[in-house]
């Protein structure tokens, strides 16, 4: 779907289309043609509702409304900046709080002047309660809005523990109040993964530097955690004047051990599988695939501990068969199942994880990643070559890290240490350089709870 197509659907009159999903796909389509003549439509198109009469209109128009306020966020105020800044500023006052909400994140998108009007129309919202103020805090927060400062404080203490989070980390960042992330960092071990997602969001952009520990072994997904920990390390080398040629060992050490991501290295906040229900097999092969990842990690601790070194290939034949089964590809399940062979030592696997470690596409690169340490722990040098190629080709320093511990785990002479010393990231090219081994990584598995 082209531009011209697109701003057509939206100028179909409402309700009157023969795929109703083709408004909604329109005005999202629109965000990969930034231009004036796309603003006018979006513009028109939301305007062309009478509010008075919300409740008449077909669904797929009244969600593709909201979707083509997000796309005018995603635009950044780049074209026909005036009447996007007016259509927001009437969003804020919309009767749909979804409506409101999206046009909350797109003010902060575009970017707006600290004493402009719409922030205190913004700091309005505040008042509507069925409106998450997690987001209307965050766009305070990136306007340093500090006449909010008083307003957001208020939220410290909210029931919302994410809206909370976002209130101590904005009042961090509008104030000298820096102590108010300590309880920030307390959030990554709260029960719900929502919560531990908007902590480790709020302390990267914080940069909070000392809570990089804590956000190592947080149980959430290892995307989230490496990215958060990477932008906590650029911001400490900068303090540093830039200047690491190599890792201390406790940096080094740290990092290692995030990205080989064994489940005994985490903290798993007190939880256990105690009883024979939850160290079923079965059960813990299904919870490979949760989207909470505490749970994965769980189950693949789990299994390693009790399958491991039991000489039998039937668990981690059946986790193989769980994964072919599975009808779509699951990028983090992917990840945690790879991740499990390894750890079971299911040699079996080694063309699977072969395959995987060499050809998924780097959408998310712990697909990648996860193959690449599974390989390291079945123990077979002859994918070493293959682990080169990888590590010297890849664009994600993720990828490239995970290959680094592998290799060297599998008994590479340092070919591939020494062919990553000049590599342009500073980060690779850091560890590459540093003295420290890789015999701190875990490898085996205890049981806990029996």
């Amino acid at each position: 779907m082209d531009e011209d197509k697109a701003i057509q659907i939206l100028e179909a009159d409402l309700g009157f289309l023969d795929a109703r999903e083709d408004r909604f796909i329109a005005a999202e389509r629109l965000k990969f043609f930034p231009s004036e003549k796309a603003a006018d439509a979006i513009i028109r198109f939301v305007r062309k509702f009478d509010k008075t009469k919300m409740d008449q209109y077909l669904l797929e128009d009244y969600v593709s409304r909201r979707k083509a306020v997000e796309t005018l966020g995603r635009h950044k105020g780049a074209f026909r900046r005036q009447p996007v800044e007016k259509l927001l500023s009437e969003c804020l006052h919309d009767g749909d709080p979804y409506m409101v909400e999206v046009a909350v994140w797109a003010v902060a998108e575009i970017g707006v002047a600290d004493d402009s009007s719409i922030l205190q129309d913004v700091m309005g919202v505040l008042d509507n309660d069925k409106v998450e103020k997690r987001v209307i805090i965050q766009t305070l927060m990136r306007a340093s809005y500090t006449p909010a400062l008083e307003r957001i404080k208020a939220l410290v203490d909210s029931l919302d523990a994410a809206a909370s989070s976002a209130a101590m980390t904005a009042v961090a960042m509008l104030s000298p109040e820096a102590q108010s992330m300590e309880g920030v960092v307390d959030f990554l071990k709260s029960d719900d993964l929502n919560v531990r997602r908007a902590a480790l969001e709020d302390i990267t952009v914080s940069k909070y530097v000392p809570a990089m520990g804590e956000v190592a072994v947080c149980p959430n997904s290892l995307v989230l955690r490496s990215r958060t920990v990477r932008v906590l390390l650029d911001v400490r080398r900068q303090e540093n004047g830039g200047m690491e040629d190599s890792l201390d060992a406790d940096t080094a050490a740290l990092v290692d051990r995030l990205i080989w991501d064994h489940p005994g290295d985490l903290d798993l906040l007190g939880q256990k599988k105690e009883t024979r229900k939850a160290r079923d097999a079965s059960r813990n092969i299904r919870q490979l695939y949760k989207n909470d990842a505490i749970f994965a990690y769980m189950a693949s601790k789990c299994l390693a501990e009790d399958h491991r070194e039991s000489g039998s290939s039937q668990v981690g034949a059946d986790v193989v068969k769980s994964y072919n089964d599975l009808g779509y590809f699951d990028y983090f399940g992917a990840y945690h199942v790879y991740k499990t062979l390894g750890w079971l030592k299911h040699a079996e696997a080694y063309d699977m994880l072969l395959e995987n470690a060499e050809k998924l596409p780097p959408r998310f690169f712990n697909h990648q990643a996860g193959a690449v340490v599974a390989l390291a722990e079945l123990g077979k040098a002859e994918a070493i070559p293959v682990l080169h190629k990888v590590g010297e080709e890849a664009t994600i320093w993720q990828l490239k890290y995970a290959c680094l511990l592998a290799c060297e785990r599998l008994g590479d002479k340092g070919y591939l240490r020494s062919r990553l010393q000049s590599d342009e990231d500073w980060l690779i090219r850091a560890r590459a350089n540093s003295a420290l081994d890789f015999g701190h990584l875990r490898s085996g598995f205890e049981k806990d709870g029996q």
